[in-house]
């Protein structure tokens, strides 16, 4: 007589895996997903900074630029060049669009929807961002790997009261790929004293995650997301908040 195993006890085998990789999935999932998100902004945050100081070999301290006020020539002249394989897109002085928006979607609403109001991004929270992203002044380019760069020289940050007028911002994956959430595919940096830092760079430990502050990287806080570049930066180049 051969043995073998019964239906029963294959069922019983299969259920077993089934629930062990129910488990586990989605966290390796996540965890790939994490890994992706940090090697992305890495990368990026080294492309622009390389771009930034090699800008100011040719053309000087970066604070004595003329065309700050201009970030379409910012970004044609100044990085564009600088930069293996980039398209540009310059801001429209009639339409708000997203950044890298490339009219594939009726009446230049992102979606193709007109209830959406041309919202591409969230904070954590879920409330939509509109400046700079959508400011006429803002300019962006897509790398060669899909990520986008905005670049805003002279708007003022979100809150409106911040001192920096130089704002970069960072899409990892594309203005057309999900999530467009602050903290997990979009975040904020400022030129300052002829480097790209995050915003955020001069926050305490605790307010970078703080639960109650306003835009800090942590999910129950208001308007939360802004400042996940300077966390991420802070803790090793890790995402210690998803």
């Amino acid at each position: 007589m051969k043995k073998g195993f019964t239906m029963a006890e294959v069922l019983i085998t299969l259920g077993v895996i089934g629930i062990v990789a129910a488990l586990t999935i989605p966290q390796m999932i996540k965890h790939y997903k994490k890994v992706e998100a940090e090697t992305r902004l890495k990368k990026a945050y080294s492309v622009m900074s390389q771009a930034y100081l090699a800008a100011q070999v040719k053309y000087g301290d970066g604070n004595d630029w003329l065309d700050w006020n201009d970030a379409q020539i910012i970004v044609e002249d100044y990085f564009a060049p600088l930069i293996n394989d980039v398209k540009v897109f310059p801001p429209d002085p009639d339409v708000m669009k997203a950044m890298c928006f490339e009219d594939k979607y009726p009446g230049n609403h992102t979606f193709g929807d007109e209830n959406e109001m041309n919202a591409q991004y969230t904070w954590m929270d879920g409330v939509y961002i509109s400046n700079p992203l959508y400011e006429n002044q803002t300019a962006s380019m897509r790398l060669n790997d899909g990520t986008c760069v905005g670049i805003n020289g002279t708007a003022d940050n979100l809150n409106n009261t911040d001192k920096h007028k130089k704002n970069i911002i960072v899409d990892i994956n594309g203005s057309s790929i999900g999530p467009n959430v602050a903290g997990y595919d979009l975040f904020f940096f400022v030129f300052k004293d002829n480097n790209i830092v995050p915003y955020g760079y001069d926050w305490s430990t605790e307010d970078l995650k703080s639960e109650s502050l306003s835009q800090s990287c942590n999910k129950k806080a208001p308007l939360s997301g802004y400042v996940c570049a300077a966390r991420i930066m802070a803790e090793g180049w890790t995402i210690k908040y998803w």
